[in-house]
Parts: structure tokens; sequence; C-alpha cells
């Protein structure tokens, strides 16, 4: 079965969000919510998921490869 990308569409004037090392409060500034709910939406839907990059509650330098994770599952911000 072949896995199909999807691709973004961007109105004028926007530019895609560049997939790099964030820090949690960066991303939560991004998706426009504090901190505390950004971690709060990650650690309750996708925890177990995101242990398999090494992901901790306490982590706040997210890696590229968890960035991208988290943009395919809450979209772009």
């Amino acid at each position: 079965m072949e896995k199909t990308k999807l691709q973004q569409v961007y109105f004028e004037g926007e530019k895609p969000v560049k997939i790099k090392a964030y820090y949690k409060y960066e991303l939560a500034a991004l998706y426009e919510v504090c901190t505390k709910t950004f971690s709060s939406w990650i650690n309750t839907s996708y925890l177990e998921e995101l242990k398999q990059f090494g992901y901790k509650k306490s982590t706040k330098l997210l890696r590229p490869e968890v960035v991208r994770f988290l943009f395919e599952r809450l979209g772009e911000p």
C-alpha cells in the first residue's frame, strides 16, 4: 500500500513552519496557547507514542522528529 503525502496549502504571505528543534513554549506560542495547555494536549493524547522518541513529560526541547510527529497529529500551526 502506497503512502500518500498531503500537501499543505498556504495563503498569500504565509510561510510554512520550519521543522527543527523547538522548546515547548515556542510551539505553544505558534499554536497560540499557553505552555501548560500545549503540554496537556500532547501528554494526554500522544504520550505513549512520544515515548518512542525518548520523550518524557519533563522534556523541554522537542527534537525535529517529535515536532514533525506533532505537526502531523495536531496540524501545522
